[in-house]
């Protein structure tokens, strides 16, 4: 008898999630991704040395609006964990596909053209028989825009949940952060401050991780000498990027990692003595 009132208020979260979806800002920001997306499309058809800033738009715009509706949670009234989850599968499912599909159907009406086609093949002759959009043919990139698209905008909402969200969440409202897990064993305040440590050294570690991937991504064997090297070039008034990013990932897997230890070892204690 109970199943029809759950299946019921289910069905109504997905609702209201799906209309948060085309409503109020969450609107605004999907009109506009899929607008640099198109844009990003068109600007791609003469650009065949692709190294314009827009054609970088065609794949990354589904993870702007995905990234965005996942962000939005973190000012959103939580009464549950539950929404948390919500909003992480709909912002990692559902929100890329609402800009990858309407920028692959104006793609593939675009290319019906045969003046478009004609500026494509111009473009790339004019090149040295490359594009580098267009390059494997208009099936094939008919095909890699919307699903490379969707794949990014599946990952970013993931990223932004871990590094952003959850770790806001833990500070906010460590009660909902903490609802359903073993942090619920640690008892009185320091449940609060053991759900944050948990979280943000998570979204610590995570970020550290993309750092130290993207930068330069040695050994942490090699910290201390890149470390002074990095501090001498900036001295002389220039830098390495890569070996800032690869230094920052460094520090913040360790911060990350320590965190997310102390916190463990805080819920460990709590279930020790609640066996006891």
């Amino acid at each position: 008898m109970t199943a029809e009132p759950d299946a019921e208020s289910d069905a109504r979260l997905w609702r209201d999630e799906l209309r948060s979806m085309v409503s109020g800002v969450s609107l605004v920001v999907l009109i506009a991704a899929i607008a640099l997306a198109v844009w990003g499309v068109f600007d791609s058809m003469t650009d065949a040395d692709g190294d314009r800033f827009w054609g970088n738009f065609i794949v990354a715009s589904p993870g702007i609006y995905a990234g965005w509706f996942m962000l939005e949670v973190v000012w959103k009234r939580l009464a549950h964990v539950g929404t948390v989850l919500l909003r992480l599968i709909s912002a990692c499912i559902i929100a890329p596909a609402l800009v990858a599909i309407p920028v692959g159907v104006i793609q593939a009406i675009a290319v019906a053209f045969p003046g478009v086609r004609d500026t494509i093949t111009e473009a790339k002759s004019l090149n040295g028989g490359f594009h580098y959009w267009w390059d494997e043919g208009f099936a094939t990139q008919l095909l890699l825009v919307p699903l490379g698209g969707y794949a990014i905008g599946m990952c970013i909402p993931l990223a932004v949940a871990l590094i952003i969200a959850l770790p806001v969440i833990s500070i906010r409202a460590p009660q909902i952060a903490a609802q359903g897990s073993h942090l619920e064993k640690v008892e009185g305040a320091k449940q609060f401050s053991t759900t944050a440590f948990v979280f943000c050294g998570l979204g610590a570690t995570t970020l550290g991780i993309i750092l130290w991937v993207f930068g330069e991504g040695r050994s942490i064997a090699d910290f201390p000498e890149y470390l002074g090297r990095f501090i001498r070039t900036m001295e002389q008034g220039y830098v390495y990027w890569e070996d800032g990013m690869w230094l920052l990932g460094v520090v913040c897997v360790v911060i990350g990692v320590g965190l997310m230890g102390w916190g463990c070892v805080r819920v460990l204690f709590a279930r020790g003595a609640a066996q006891d």
